[in-house]
């Protein structure tokens, strides 16, 4: 990899640990390096953080893989056990779509949470792969934080 790429926060709200997720396949990184976001509430959509494909799209619009061009594929997962909330997620894109950082990819229906503090987990599903480094603070933003340079 020649250039550096800086990956931004695809939600808004709270940083928290991977080790604090209650479900082991992310708690363990089995499903890579990476954090978690409590939503904030200000802003329901999920946002692609960098330019890339989407490789994948779960039907239920809970989750979607990305690849960047350099081989980095990313794993945004919506909630935990979130697949069984019916017509909870508004998928904007379809697998094999190019992106473009910042553009809406998912719209969550908050009626479907309302009382849950969703968090939107975050992965570099082949990230040890890469050199990287972390970013962000306590608080990130969408669109806003970088949470990660890769180089």
């Amino acid at each position: 990899m020649t250039q550096k790429t800086e990956i931004f926060s695809p939600v808004s709200g709270k940083v928290l640990p991977l080790e604090e997720i209650p479900d082991e396949v992310f708690s363990a990184g089995l499903m890579g390096v990476g954090l978690a976001i409590a939503l904030d509430g200000s802003n329901w959509n999920v946002y692609a953080p960098v330019d890339a494909q989407c490789s994948v799209v779960f039907p239920t619009g809970h989750a979607v893989v990305l690849k960047h061009q350099d081989g980095m594929e990313m794993l945004i997962h919506i909630g935990i056990d979130s697949f069984r909330e019916q017509d909870a997620f508004k998928k904007n894109i379809t697998e094999n779509q190019q992106v473009i950082k910042g553009q809406k990819l998912i719209h969550i229906d908050q009626a479907c949470f309302p009382e849950k503090k969703l968090l939107v987990i975050f992965t570099l599903i082949n990230g040890k792969q890469f050199s990287f480094d972390k970013n962000y603070e306590e608080t990130v933003l969408a669109n806003k934080t970088v949470l990660f340079t890769i180089y």
